[in-house]
């Protein structure tokens, strides 16, 4: 059996040794911490029903509209760090079919006049399954330390696809606004 060491077996090791406590004791301490993650549950829950909303009646269209799909990105990666090198590389290959998939849904978007601004509807859908798998990955990860390694890759690779697509559709809705200028 070949050991592999993940980005986040660096990051963890780095993070052990800089406040010089065992990983146990680190690990005790966030799980003595649930508290703190059910308010980011009922958090999550605020701001993924404010995006379902927000989605259904419209949105105004400003250049701006990459910076919340470029967050969910860069939480995408940073919850990547527990795969290895190839299931890595597998999931931007997933990303950039998610990619592709959310500039054509981001495309066939449609953009109205009203009251003088531009508003787009966006999908309301795919980023609250992405909360709720970024959700599953962490909860799992820090409360339960028996659940099944084999599953954290699929669910990271599916919530990678479908940062892919948040952001696809980001692009397809700009590119759709200039070219109807």
């Amino acid at each position: 059996m070949q050991f592999q060491i993940t980005g986040f077996d660096i990051f963890w090791r780095i993070y052990v040794n800089m406040f010089a406590l065992s990983e146990e004791s680190i690990i005790n301490i966030i799980r003595g911490f649930k508290i703190q993650f059910y308010v980011f549950l009922i958090f999550t829950i605020f701001l993924m029903v404010l995006r379902a909303v927000r989605a259904k009646v419209g949105k105004t269209y400003s250049r701006k509209i990459v910076i919340y799909p470029l967050i969910y990105l860069l939480l995408t990666l940073y919850s990547s760090i527990t795969l290895t090198l190839f299931e890595f590389e597998f999931s931007m290959i997933i990303y950039l079919l998610g990619f592709i998939i959310g500039f054509i849904i981001g495309d066939l978007s449609q953009i109205v006049r009203r009251k003088g601004n531009e508003i787009y509807q966006s999908s309301a859908g795919v980023a609250i399954a992405w909360s709720f798998l970024f959700l599953v990955k962490w909860y799992s990860y820090l409360y339960e330390p028996h659940f099944p390694t084999f599953v954290d890759p699929v669910i990271t690779i599916t919530f990678t696809f479908l940062a892919g697509i948040i952001l696809g559709e980001a692009f397809g809705i700009m590119v759709k606004h200039f070219r109807t200028k």
